[in-house]
């Protein structure tokens, strides 16, 4: 088959198409995470956060991680479930988190795309990717990597 001048291939045309699709679902700004160990002040001594909402993923009893967020922004991932945060709940999940280790989890802030603190994470896990949605809700990515001192998120999210 001959193309004339102007006409686009097929395959060429396809794979524009699916590069703006792509682009089209990644709508929004990135936030980021920072190191930041006066973050996790607050998981350690059960403090809950005023004005925060609470979320897990992996295990309901032994989370791989615990994130705050701000309650003006909302989790908007399937892979973390909301929690009805008490100090007593909070002691719970850290302590399970915890086990036996020594050392607590580790304290991130998470931040919007201006630097803003929003939430706080802490899991002995590494953290991810912060996608900020246009409506105003957050999209924090499950911690990275399969396992660390025995502690594996779950493969559902749930």
């Amino acid at each position: 088959m001959k193309f004339t001048q102007g006409m686009m291939k097929p395959r060429v045309a396809a794979t524009l198409m699916l590069v703006l699709a792509l682009a089209a679902g990644c709508a929004g700004k990135n936030g980021s995470i920072r190191w930041d160990t006066d973050a996790g002040s607050s998981f350690a001594t059960a403090r809950v956060l005023p004005g925060h909402r609470y979320y897990t993923t992996g295990s309901d009893t032994e989370p791989a991680a615990i994130v705050a967020l701000r309650e003006d922004r909302p989790m908007r991932a399937d892979f973390w479930r909301e929690v009805a945060m008490t100090p007593e709940t909070l002691t719970k999940l850290v302590d399970r988190m915890r086990g036996t280790r020594l050392e607590y989890p580790y304290s991130r802030a998470i931040l919007d795309d201006r630097g803003a603190q929003i939430g706080v994470w802490y899991s002995y896990l590494k953290s991810s990717s912060v996608k900020l949605l246009d409506d105003g809700g957050v999209v924090v990515s499950p911690p990275l990597g399969g396992s660390a001192d025995g502690i594996r998120p779950s493969s559902s999210g749930r």
